[in-house]
């Protein structure tokens, strides 16, 4: 179901806490923002963000909420926040990510807000959702049959899934290593460790879900994200360096700064290509399928 290898061996899934916190502040989301205008803050387009799949996953008060790859738990504690009578579930992979998001659990004093220590792919769960989020998960996954059927067993009758993905607007594709020598494939997202969609392509998977509703949005806003963490890193070089030596020794530390930044670079001007037409982001939201609504009826 998951890709040969998900990404939690590369080196963008294993960078240290302190080098997140210090580059994105308070609010650790390495998924979708939105720039509502020019003058955003960084953390303002991550809250705008969130605002908005909220609003588009129709989340309301006392609904019981899935957050699949919630990473740092940045949505699962806007909401936790937001909706104070929601209950809050996360599952995340990483032990570093889940005591991150307990400890801001008790600063923040929420306390409803539960977090699982499991992979996505292989998780078995008793308890069903009113609603299922899912932001940068379905890149991992390279069986979308079986991914939707699963969640869908997950869905409350009238629960609703909402997808969020970083895409390109008409072809889907396997970021593949070129060669031996491909730096980007061996040290970014190993043994082809990320599929990029189409902007259409979870509509092709339709068994057991069925579409609500369907939305597009400029690669800019992702640009202009990519961009200001790569000010952000240029301006904290220094400080960067030092953790870095101390996680992966300091001869090493440069190496990994170079990483961050062509990584950035990179994906800035991919996102940002044809004024933010080519490579975009898209929100899903899905139902249950009749037939499985029938079926956990009877």
């Amino acid at each position: 179901m998951a890709s040969e290898d998900d990404s939690p061996k590369a080196w963008l899934y294993e960078t240290p806490t302190s080098f997140l916190q210090l580059i994105y502040g308070d609010i650790i989301k390495e998924s979708g923002s939105y720039y509502k205008d020019e003058t955003s803050t960084l953390e303002e387009t991550m809250i705008h963000n969130m605002d908005l799949c909220c609003e588009r996953a129709q989340i309301k008060e006392g609904q019981s909420v899935l957050d699949l790859g919630c990473g740092y738990g940045a949505f699962i504690l806007h909401v936790a926040h937001k909706y104070k009578t929601c209950s809050v579930t996360g599952i995340t992979s990483s032990i570093s990510q889940k005591h991150y998001i307990m400890e801001q659990c008790k600063n923040l004093n929420l306390s409803n807000v539960e977090v699982l220590l499991a992979d996505v792919a292989t998780i078995k769960l008793d308890a069903t959702f009113d609603r299922i989020f899912a932001a940068g998960m379905f890149e991992h996954i390279n069986d979308y049959k079986s991914f939707l059927r699963k969640i869908s067993e997950w869905m409350k009758p009238d629960g609703l899934l909402f997808v969020e993905q970083l895409c390109n607007k008409t072809f889907p594709y396997q970021n593949k290593p070129l060669d031996d020598g491909d730096n980007w494939g061996e040290y970014v997202f190993p043994s082809g460790g990320l599929i990029i969609p189409s902007a259409s392509l979870l509509l092709y998977f339709q068994e057991d879900v069925s579409i609500v509703n369907h939305w597009t949005f400029s690669g800019k806003h992702a640009a202009n994200k990519l961009e200001e963490l790569l000010k952000r890193i240029d301006a904290k070089i220094d400080a960067i360096k030092g953790i870095f030596s101390e996680c992966y020794g300091s001869k090493d530390a440069i190496r990994f700064i170079n990483h961050w930044r062509v990584f950035l670079i990179t994906a800035a001007v991919m996102f940002g290509y044809n004024d933010g037409e080519e490579w975009m982001g898209v929100h899903v939201l899905f139902k249950k399928k009749c037939w499985r609504l029938w079926r956990s009826l009877v």
